[in-house]
């Protein structure tokens, strides 16, 4: 069966990946869940990939009014936009200028308030606690050559993991919940291997199977013993709890 469907992968793609190529080599407009999207070319595009949609439904079923969320390289601020609606105080930052001006734009077109941060991942996010901070990250072991290569590669040694789970504790506490997206595609094991070397578990809470490939929705959280540093922080700063 496995065969079966890595033949039947190889052959759709290529069918499939020229025709996507021609679609994002120009700027498009999509109506996704009642919200108009504008997707820049080179813009990872939220209605053409599984794992956008998969995260997308995940947050339709939270209770977002009054939460603070952040979605972490947020391409065309789909997510952001969806939680603006539903009454969270949102953050949203990509590493491209242009998903960020899209997100900008989107935020607009739409209505809502989004604070947008262009950011490599937490740099120029200041300090503070979400509620939910969603990631839809790049996981191919290469090294991006262009600023739309993010949205895909995560470097040779999985570096955007490395600096992602070294940083990530400094924007969560008990109240937080971190969901990230993972393929079947990629290679999960390393990647769980640096995010525990950093003190943090992965723990996968639902999965989905679509033509090409299986998803997962992992949860990512602090290892027991990790948290004191946090506990004495917060001690000391109340008002950081969430801002």
């Amino acid at each position: 069966m496995n065969r079966k469907r890595t033949i039947v992968k190889k052959i759709s793609g290529g069918l499939v990946v020229p025709v996507i190529r021609w679609y994002l080599s120009k700027k498009r407009n999509v109506n996704v869940g009642g919200l108009h999207i504008t997707v820049p070319q080179g813009v990872f595009h939220p209605a053409l990939y599984f794992s956008s949609k998969y995260l997308f439904r995940f947050l339709k079923q939270q209770h977002l009014e009054g939460t603070a969320v952040l979605e972490l390289g947020a391409g065309s601020g789909l997510l952001s936009v969806y939680a603006a609606q539903k009454g969270a105080a949102v953050t949203a930052s990509d590493i491209s200028a242009v998903s960020c001006k899209a997100v900008n734009d989107n935020a607009v077109r739409n209505r809502v308030s989004i604070s947008v941060i262009h950011s490599n991942l937490f740099d120029s996010i200041p300090r503070q606690y979400f509620h939910y901070i969603l990631i839809n990250p790049p996981y191919f072991p290469a090294e991006p050559k262009s600023e739309s290569d993010h949205a895909w590669y995560c470097g040779e040694h999985f570096e955007y993991f490395h600096k992602l789970f070294e940083q990530l504790p400094s924007y969560i506490n008990g109240e937080s919940t971190v969901v990230m997206i993972l393929s079947e595609d990629c290679n999960l094991s390393n990647i769980k291997c640096i995010a525990e070397m950093k003190g943090l578990c992965m723990k996968c809470f639902e999965e989905k199977r679509n033509w090409f490939e299986k998803n997962y929705l992992f949860q990512i959280e602090q290892q027991p013993g990790k948290i004191r540093g946090k506990i004495d922080y917060l001690s000391k700063n109340p008002t950081q709890l969430f801002r």
